[in-house]
């Protein structure tokens, strides 16, 4: 399903789906703060909360704890991300630039620290993906925040994609239990992408999101000249293994020797 969001983003912030109007999502919420310099906002959310710093320079305090940090924009550099447990008093006031933070949340009641994670201190700083395979049509460098594996805790996986132009993603198409979001940034920003969605596909463009529930097959193509930025987030089912599928009749791929045209003689 696509859920549309107005560019350019309205100053606060930008609901885009909650756990109420979109139980197909399994309790997820997302939405993206756009912040002006001076401004401030403050939360105390009863989830799980990431607050992923698109662009931007602001301080966020949390614990007594004032961090400031920037990124000047999440094609070219590495994640900033904020993760708290539920009940966490954050703050964020932006400084000298425009600034946006994504966030996600969800139900859960596990304790664990609250942790800014800079790019070293993610799961994966960047992964080159797709490489000696496709002929390169879906290599794109991969950001995984954080997963089960290095915070136990958690009910996200999550992590961010750049996705060269005119190349793929997230293929072979696969598909899995748990509900997935991506949301969308383009450089060009009138530039767009085509998300598989089933046996459907969908024209996606800057700050778009995707939402895939159980079992819808999905994949990820942007336009030549364009990059594509987006952002990925799985809700995790309690005490469940995550588990990916491929589509079984396009796995082939996947194989380094597999002979794909021009080269397929």
């Amino acid at each position: 399903m696509k859920y549309s969001a107005k560019n350019p983003l309205q100053r606060g912030y930008n609901p885009m789906v909650s756990a109420q109007e979109n139980p197909e999502m399994m309790g997820m919420e997302f939405g993206v703060y756009a912040m002006q310099p001076g401004d401030r906002a403050v939360f105390d959310e009863p989830q799980e909360v990431v607050y992923d710093l698109l662009f931007g320079e602001v301080t966020f305090r949390w614990g007594g704890k004032p961090r400031t940090v920037r990124r000047a924009d999440c094609f070219h550099e590495d994640a900033i991300v904020l993760h708290v447990p539920q009940n966490t008093h954050v703050e964020i006031e932006c400084l000298g630039e425009p600034t946006e933070i994504a966030i996600a949340r969800t139900a859960n009641p596990r304790a664990f620290e609250p942790r800014l994670l800079l790019p070293d201190d993610c799961l994966f700083r960047r992964e080159e993906r797709g490489i000696g395979v496709m002929n390169g049509m879906a290599r794109r460098d991969t950001r995984t925040f954080f997963d089960r594996s290095n915070c136990p805790e958690t009910n996200f996986y999550i992590g961010e994609v750049v996705h060269e132009p005119g190349k793929w993603s997230s293929f072979p198409s696969h598909t899995h239990v748990e509900p997935e979001l991506y949301y969308y940034k383009f450089l060009p920003e009138d530039g767009f992408g085509l998300a598989e969605y089933g046996d459907d596909a969908y024209k996606v463009r800057h700050n778009d999101l995707m939402g895939m529930p159980d079992g819808v097959t999905h994949a990820q193509a942007c336009v030549p000249g364009y990059a594509e930025f987006y952002l990925w987030c799985i809700r995790l089912r309690d005490d469940v293994p995550f588990a990916s599928r491929f589509t079984p009749e396009y796995e082939w791929v996947n194989d380094p020797a597999a002979r794909i045209f021009p080269n397929e003689r």
